[in-house]
């Protein structure tokens, strides 16, 4: 299924049918395009193993995902890895136990926005909600993001697309149809 929603100055979609994936295994089988949209850039989990998004996705050098993965993880900032087709946003991984809400989610897509501006990104894919579990407080992470795309005027970004499981498609379609509502309307959420 995907939805499409009007947030701010930002269109947003949700989709839940273009990454085939074991969710048990937390296992990726294959990334699908989108019949309607291309990509400038595509966030990832920097998570380097042979079943993630990030060897679905490019045929990178295995030594440089690797280590670019690491210094992402060990620093916790973004990375980048640039091919002649689009960029490769690469986000921390975060600890199983540590924290991660709606501030926490509204700085890191800040960050995005901040190197979306600088490689002129004007169409974004994010990936790595597409294994969310249950046990994450993925609905405070996504008010967190939307916030941060609902405000930033200095965004180049025209398009947001975001990969979803589809055991949190509807809750995630009332969330995203609650901003597009209350942007329309000028209004801003409760930080």
């Amino acid at each position: 299924m995907k939805e499409k929603f009007r947030i701010g100055p930002v269109e947003a979609i949700i989709s839940d049918d273009k990454i085939e994936h074991d969710r048990d295994r937390a296992v990726i089988h294959r990334v699908l395009d989108d019949e309607e949209y291309t990509f400038d850039a595509i966030t990832c989990l920097a998570r380097p193993v042979e079943f993630s998004v990030l060897n679905r996705l490019y045929t990178l050098d295995k030594q440089r995902v690797i280590k670019e993965c690491e210094r992402c993880n060990k620093t916790k900032e973004i990375a980048v890895l640039s091919t002649d087709n689009y960029h490769l946003i690469l986000n921390p991984l975060i600890e199983r136990h540590t924290f991660f809400g709606k501030k926490e989610a509204n700085r890191l897509t800040n960050d995005v926005i901040d190197l979306c501006i600088r490689l002129e990104v004007r169409r974004l894919r994010i990936t790595q909600f597409c294994l969310m579990q249950s046990e994450l407080p993925f609905y405070d992470q996504f008010k967190g993001i939307l916030d941060a795309f609902s405000s930033r005027h200095d965004s180049p970004i025209q398009v947001v697309y975001f990969d979803v499981p589809d055991k949190n498609f509807y809750q995630l379609t009332i969330l995203f149809r609650t901003y597009e509502n209350m942007t329309a309307a000028g209004k801003t959420s409760d930080r």
